[in-house]
């Protein structure tokens, strides 16, 4: 992965330094890098839309699955 941003992904805040910018492996401030989280926040886009295939095709034990990851992520649905 590079270090460049997705223009489809929301703002978020920096944890080290709070600098507001896109989602990034390395801050555009502090330079801290950011790979953990820009893995965590597009796993918890990709469980997402995962959850939403499986509450549409009515796979009940996959949702009750994916929407544990999605809470163990931080992330709430």
């Amino acid at each position: 992965m590079t270090s460049s941003s997705m223009s489809s992904e929301p703002p978020f805040r920096c944890s080290v330094c709070r600098a507001r910018q896109t989602l990034r492996e390395t801050c555009r401030r502090c330079q801290a890098d950011l790979r953990l989280v820009v893995h965590a926040h597009r796993r918890a886009a990709y469980v997402s839309t995962q959850l939403e295939k499986a509450r549409q095709s009515g796979d009940r034990d996959r949702e009750t699955i994916l929407a544990a990851e999605l809470r163990w992520l931080g992330q709430t649905r």
